[in-house]
């Protein structure tokens, strides 16, 4: 049986997608089965900072009855030696069932699943891609947005989708769910022409572009992109004059914006939030990103499709 690795968004199909999003609806309404990964160890290398993907691997694992071993740097391991990243892989695909890895590299992943024995989960190496970041944020739109088919949902996005490796990855996705995106790049930072393409060839209903204030009151869901990408892309490869015009064009979300919203739509931040949006929205009933967030639960959905684990009877 091949390896399913999670490399780029695009390696699972739409059946892949909603069997995850079955799995996580079992988890949310039965619980995680402690004894469904029983047994199992999880190899959490993260090369850069994480406090949202990492942890939920972690959790999800040990809330599956497994556990997990991991790296937060290269400190510790015989990388520091001179042992190649590739032959590190190999070793620890020899300890674990399966590795979620985050490195500054953008081919880390491609390079990580070539060398190793079991699946590599691609949790945001590079520029690129969170592959890992939209099985997640499909099973917490699915979530949110309860009963609503992602069929035809006007979905809007609102930041620096160019730079912005979860948007990257989730975008083509939502093509496959026959979605309409209409996004505000702030004028200057679209989604590159490679991925709008995968996106209309995978279904998307629609793509527009245009000002926030001009369509914020007919969406079913905001996604809002962290405006700078600090610890993602390198200072030397991200000129300061982007920087100061993200600065300067990025205004963030405010109660004022969410008068303007339906009271049936959904905000979501795909965090860190650093200004992106005001605080004093966090206690809109719509502000999803700041209620709890059942992340052990979407790394079980994922993982146990992954690994062909048994969810329910």
């Amino acid at each position: 049986m091949a390896i399913k690795h999670l490399v780029s968004s695009s390696d699972f199909t739409k059946a892949d997608y909603d069997a995850i999003i079955k799995n996580f609806s079992y988890f949310m309404e039965h619980g995680i089965d402690p004894n469904i990964a029983r047994g199992k160890i999880f190899a959490t290398l993260f090369f850069q900072p994480s406090t949202r993907t990492m942890n939920a691997f972690q959790a999800g694992i040990i809330r599956m009855g497994g556990g997990w071993i991991g790296v937060t740097d290269d400190k510790g391991l015989s990388m520091s030696k001179g042992e190649s990243f590739e032959d590190t892989i190999r070793e620890y695909s020899s300890f674990a069932d399966l590795i979620a890895l985050r490195h500054p590299d953008d081919d880390a992943a491609e390079r990580a699943a070539a060398n190793s024995l079991v699946p590599v989960m691609n949790c945001g190496c590079g520029s690129r891609e969170h592959a890992v970041g939209t099985a997640m944020l499909l099973a917490f739109m699915k979530m949110h947005l309860k009963d609503r088919p992602f069929e035809g949902l006007k979905i809007g996005i609102y930041g620096t989708p160019e730079i912005n490796r979860a948007t990257k990855a989730l975008v083509p996705i939502l093509g496959m769910y026959g979605v309409n995106l209409i996004i505000d790049d702030l004028g200057h930072f679209p989604l590159p022409k490679d991925v709008e393409e995968k996106a209309k060839k995978n279904g998307l209903k629609s793509l527009a572009y245009g000002k926030l204030d001009d369509f914020i009151g007919d969406i079913d869901m905001l996604l809002v992109t962290r405006g700078l990408q600090k610890g993602i892309i390198p200072a030397d490869k991200f000129p300061k004059e982007k920087e100061e015009l993200i600065l300067k064009m990025y205004k963030p979300i405010t109660k004022e914006h969410m008068k303007k919203m339906r009271k049936d739509a959904i905000l979501y931040m795909i965090k860190p939030r650093i200004f992106e949006i005001d605080k004093d929205v966090d206690s809109d009933p719509r502000a999803a990103y700041s209620k709890h967030e059942p992340w052990a639960e979407t790394i079980a959905a994922v993982t146990a499709h992954v690994l062909g684990l048994k969810v329910g009877k």
